[in-house]
């Protein structure tokens, strides 16, 4: 049996907390031994974030829980933990349990900085455990049904692709950690990163990026970039300035030379040259509930994951920390 352990229970962490009976379904031989959050009404109240309300049953029978990760680390015999923390403690919290032999599924952004996400990777080698970062759209069907179609050329090659994430203002975070560009890194590394890394999945590492910032209600909480690439425009554009009635909103627009591929209200849509429109269907499943399946298999299989090894979400960061020098300075970075 692998025990783990939830540690961050706040929006994400809640999430986690609810795909857990589908994990186990997919894994019968894991269990949740413990939970633990700095903050004690944590347990007691639900976190309303972009993605809505939070419908979480607290009902923690049979589960210990705990306010800091090292007294979780010194009670319980763990196999695996999942980390939904603030960026800022994702690198020391991840490092903890891996030099005690815990394999650690830490939530994005990889880390705050490129130090910080090469000791993760470091600690996860020299230690031969799983470190897998919380980065969900590989998971989320209509990114893998994008990607399959850059893949295989089904469509001819792709010619632009944008993509586009608006949000309201991440209030919901403890002691409003994410108004903090030092500990967040601001929407270009917290929410931007989830296109970045897809970007990065699906067509690699672009030569350079420009990238525009603004500074509204915080610092870089808007971001739009151009991705240098060889025959293939490709940006990216977040927002998360937004007002507070403002739904959140993912979408898509990738041109290929034969069809257009969007994500968009209406769902995953796909518009041909020969005239024919077709909604694709997507199987709705949750993609923190597939990640955390990958994970665990990675562990039993005691690899790292081929879908979302590490390694990959550390360029990710390299790339949007490289658009945030960009942004601030007025200036193509290359990489």
């Amino acid at each position: 049996m692998l025990k783990f352990a939830i540690i961050g229970f706040g929006g994400l962490g809640k999430v986690h907390f609810n795909c857990v009976p589908t994990v186990t379904e997919a894994h019968p031989d894991i269990k949740l031994v413990a939970v633990c959050d700095i903050e004690p009404k944590a347990f007691e109240t639900q976190t309303e974030t972009n993605l809505g309300a939070n419908d979480t049953k607290l009902d923690f029978t049979g589960l210990n829980l705990y306010h800091s990760p090292e007294e979780l680390f010194e009670k319980e015999e763990l196999d695996f933990v999942i980390s939904a923390l603030p960026t800022y403690e994702h690198s020391r919290i991840a490092v903890m349990a891996l030099n005690k032999g815990i394999h650690v599924f830490s939530e994005k952004p990889m880390a705050r900085t490129l130090e910080q996400g090469r000791e993760m990777i470091d600690a996860a080698k020299k230690n031969n455990k799983v470190l897998m970062i919380g980065q969900c759209l590989r998971y989320m069907h209509p990114y893998q049904i994008a990607k399959e179609y850059i893949d295989n050329g089904k469509y001819g090659k792709v010619v632009r692709a944008d993509f586009y994430r608006l949000s309201m203002f991440p209030v919901w975070g403890w002691n409003n950690w994410y108004s903090n560009d030092d500990w967040s890194g601001g929407a270009v590394l917290d929410l931007h990163v989830h296109d970045v890394d897809f970007i990065n999945w699906a067509f690699g590492r672009p030569k350079s990026v420009k990238t525009t910032v603004t500074n509204f209600k915080g610092k870089h909480d808007t971001v739009s970039t151009d991705y240098e690439y060889d025959g293939v425009t490709v940006t990216a554009m977040a927002d998360w300035s937004l007002p507070d009635v403002y739904p959140f909103t993912r979408a898509f627009r990738i041109h290929f030379e034969q069809a257009v591929l969007e994500l968009n209200s209406e769902g995953l849509i796909l518009y041909t040259e020969t005239g024919e429109k077709e909604v694709i269907a997507t199987n709705g499943l949750s993609p923190y509930a597939n990640e955390m399946i990958d994970f665990v298999q990675c562990i039993k299989e005691n690899r790292w994951s081929t879908i979302n090894n590490p390694d990959t979400a550390y360029q990710t960061i390299e790339i949007v920390l490289a658009e945030k020098i960009s942004g601030d300075e007025k200036r193509s970075v290359n990489l």
